[in-house]
């Protein structure tokens, strides 16, 4: 009983802090003090990834509403993305032109996450989409005039996400009037085909959000567009908590029909990591580089989702946690960089005489990214591939492989520049923000590569608790 009501008290809680993140975002365009909104948003992020966390441990499912869903999933990706939205909180107070503005809109975007991630229903996954993708189009305006292309056509790319995913709850609706996640009943004869267009319409939505192939042609454009901590929280949140979505809607609504989008999930990781990796070849522009390279990381994690096992969705969360931790500071120090004036490939010449630390931050992550021992990175793609090898599905653990090695040249060319030697150098000093969330993402690279049990067993759990609901 005591228990019972440690977990009533831990839900109020969670939905309470959640909705005071809100607000305050809403109150601080009325008080505009931007160090007590900096304080507020951090503490009640914090305390939401603490409240996460021991709902997490006390293993529980709970329906508290209709709509919402707690469980060892949702509250593991509940922790990980408040502690994630933490770094971009620190960038971003140093770095938005308009801090105010963004907190008002990040409060929003935020709450779209979170709506996601405990969804219980189509309806709640279509709603959170929805509300975590518009404000992040209007967060990149602030920039300025240079952010008005790249938000039209992050909007535009959402909205054609929405519409296509509009449609297949219509098509779905025959089947379950309530769209819940856990109520769908699949019917014989020509109701089939209906739910198997559903099928198609979903990826094709979630693809885009995921920036999967083809629907990421974006996604260079509006990262390259967008301010580093936007373009940081996009890469390592937004587009995990696509992945998220992914995993309830076909691993929950529509398990049935798992060998028809096991094997479109196949042709989308093989295809996202060749496009991701090869484009990334011929970039100047780092920016546009690590967009591509994100492109080719969200194929490695799809890996693990098209092999549909327990095992398989447990090494694409280990690796979402990988990536989030590593591209987050690896923005954070492109977004340094660019305010001084130093964007394309050239200009990173000697960049380890001018900061050491950023190129020593960057060269960590990046060796991570490629998959190199005993970086988190490493852990991750090996759980991936493996997970395809237990699954017969030895052609895509090669491919995996074989894009791995692709991924090395382009790294190597950024690695190489900032060692290189050139005479005439002006040393940089790092903001305190970008130097606090490249300390944290290289310890956690580092001692979760090294240490890893505690993350895949947490992962483990989540991925049960996903096929078990």
């Amino acid at each position: 009983m005591i228990m019972m009501i440690d977990e009533n008290m831990l839900q109020y809680a969670l939905f309470l802090a959640q909705g005071l993140l809100v607000a305050s975002g809403i109150f601080s365009v009325m008080h505009k003090n931007k160090k007590a909104q900096f304080a507020i948003s951090t503490i009640l992020l914090v305390a939401i990834a603490l409240t996460a966390s021991s709902l997490f441990a006390s293993d529980s499912s709970i329906v508290p509403f209709s709509a919402f869903r707690i469980s060892q999933f949702s509250m593991f990706f509940i922790s990980l993305f408040s502690i994630l939205l933490v770094l971009v909180n620190i960038i971003s107070y140093e770095y938005s032109q308009d801090y105010i503005s963004f907190s008002a809109l990040f409060g929003f975007t935020i709450a779209g996450m979170y709506v996601v991630t405990m969804a219980n229903s189509l309806i709640s996954v279509f709603l959170g989409i929805e509300l975590m993708a518009l404000p992040t189009a209007f967060m990149i305006m602030i920039n300025g005039k240079q952010g008005i292309e790249s938000a039209v056509k992050l909007f535009v790319m959402a909205a054609t996400a929405i519409a296509a995913f509009s449609f297949a709850l219509a098509l779905v609706f025959p089947f379950n009037a309530q769209l819940s996640l856990t109520a769908l009943h699949i019917g014989s004869g020509q109701g089939n085909y209906l739910v198997l267009l559903a099928v198609v319409l979903f990826v094709i939505s979630l693809a885009f959000e995921a920036s999967l192939f083809p629907f990421n042609l974006w996604v260079p454009d509006v990262y390259q567009g967008a301010q580093g901590n936007i373009t940081a929280m996009m890469s390592g949140i937004n587009k995990k908590v696509a992945f998220v979505a992914i995993m309830e809607v076909f691993f929950i609504a529509l398990v049935p029909l798992s060998s028809v989008f096991s094997q479109l999930f196949i042709a989308l990781a093989i295809a996202t990591m060749f496009y991701g990796n090869i484009v990334a070849l011929v970039q100047d522009n780092v920016k546009r580089l690590f967009a591509y390279s994100s492109i080719s990381q969200a194929g490695y994690i799809m890996i693990g989702i098209a092999v549909a096992t327990q095992y398989g969705i447990e090494a694409s969360i280990f690796q979402i946690v990988a990536h989030a931790l590593a591209i987050i500071a690896i923005f954070a120090v492109i977004l340094w960089l660019e305010e001084n004036n130093i964007k394309s490939l050239k200009d990173y010449t000697a960049l380890s005489r001018r900061n050491g630390f950023a190129a020593f931050t960057l060269t960590i992550l990046m060796l991570s990214l490629i998959g190199i021992p005993p970086l988190i990175g490493f852990v991750g793609k090996f759980l991936l591939f493996t997970s395809a090898i237990y699954s017969n599905l030895l052609f895509l653990a090669a491919i995996g492989i074989f894009n791995s090695f692709i991924s090395v040249y382009y790294y190597a060319k950024v690695i190489m520049a900032m060692y290189s030697k050139k005479e005439e150098v002006r040393s940089l000093r790092m903001g305190w923000s970008v130097s606090a969330v490249s300390v944290i993402s290289v310890i956690a690279v580092l001692v979760l590569g090294l240490v890893p049990q505690f993350l895949i067993a947490a992962a483990s759990q989540a991925s049960a608790a996903l096929l078990a609901i």
